[in-house]
């Protein structure tokens, strides 16, 4: 047991032949702060997790979708037609599951005006905070609101509500009666203006919080009425995970244009109105809060603590050897005046 005592599978030198300086001790210090920052960021980095973004293929199978729309139309409800047309060559008629009350027309304060909003990639916590899914609220009763703005004209039409649509590429109309499609009234031109703001528009589930590229948006003609309005939305799946809460919903990208139909080619036929044409991407994206099991977060933490004071010893022997051979002896980080230690090679 006596030899067993004494063995060291490491031998240490022995401290006749150490050599203390106080810049020696100066930089084992600062080593050690270094060390125990290090710490605290990976500590705060293994309770905080981190964000991980994947990206599969679309594995959703689903017959249907919803399209939320809440704008207001230069044009009174009674002249508006709505429509759906997909590429499965389904037509549907959703005026009536939508709902349109007459409104006098405004541009809300804030509203971007015939340009587009710079929507920034929320983050993961952001989402999960604001994704609270809602319905739109009850439909206002018109003769109430007349009677409280007494002689305003009412020369706009509140459309919003939630529509459900076969769940592949298609279009939403938003045309006059009798331009485009036939039926038994035919709008007067000077009662068409396809002028309208955009307060919200979201593909699938209802989250009234978050922000989406044509929320706040509008586009006012003034010299030409008959404009019409094309955006073209690209739709990626997104699901966003953490700590159990899941939310699916859909992001889109879009661009815009419009034409006026009175300039156009002969031979083609440009009906004025407001259309959204939507496709799917065949990718989806996974945004997910991950965090490292504990074993790992111990094997990587006593690995990088390792690999910096390997490189912390290494280069402290490097600028000492540099000192000593550029300007002497008396310039080594090891050297200490007056010290009762000695090197081995001064015994």
């Amino acid at each position: 047991m006596a030899g067993l005592r004494s063995f060291d599978a490491f031998p240490k030198t022995d401290e006749s032949h150490k050599q203390r300086s106080s810049k020696g001790g100066l930089s084992s210090i600062l080593t050690y702060l270094f060390l125990l920052f290090i710490c605290w960021t990976e500590f705060g980095s293994y309770f905080g997790g981190y964000i991980d973004q994947q990206y599969r293929v679309d594995d959703q199978v689903k017959e249907t979708f919803q399209i939320n729309m809440d704008m207001y139309v230069h044009m009174p409800c009674k002249w508006l037609h709505i429509n759906v047309r997909d590429q499965t060559m389904d037509r549907k008629l959703v005026s009536n599951e939508l709902n349109l009350e007459d409104m006098p027309f405004f541009v809300p304060y804030g509203t971007m005006v015939n340009d587009m909003r710079k929507i920034a990639t929320p983050a993961l916590d952001e989402i999960l905070a604001e994704a609270i899914p809602a319905q739109f609220r009850d439909k206002m009763d018109p003769s109430a609101l007349r009677a409280d703005l007494g002689d305003i004209a009412f020369d706009g039409c509140h459309v919003y509500g939630s529509v459900p649509v076969n769940r592949v590429a298609g279009e939403l109309h938003i045309t006059a009666k009798g331009w485009g499609y036939s039926d038994f009234e035919r709008a007067p031109v000077a009662e068409i203006n396809f002028s309208h703001v955009i307060n919200e528009f979201s593909y699938g589930d209802f989250f009234p919080y978050i922000d989406n590229p044509l929320d706040s948006t509008a586009k006012v003609s003034i010299d030409n009425p008959l404009t019409g309005y094309i955006y073209d939305t690209s739709i990626v799946p997104t699901v966003y995970e953490k700590l159990g809460a899941l939310v699916d919903t859909n992001q889109y990208a879009v661009s815009e244009r419009q034409f006026d139909p009175n300039a156009v080619q002969r031979g083609s036929r440009n009906i004025p109105g407001i259309y959204f044409r939507y496709d799917f991407e065949a990718l989806s994206i996974l945004i997910k809060d991950q965090r490292l099991s504990f074993v790992q977060f111990v094997i990587r933490l006593v690995a990088l603590l390792s690999f910096i004071v390997y490189i912390a010893s290494w280069a402290f022997r490097m600028v000492d050897l540099t000192l000593v051979l550029a300007l002497g002896p008396r310039w080594s980080l090891r050297y200490q005046p007056g010290s009762d230690s000695h090197g081995i090679l001064e015994r």
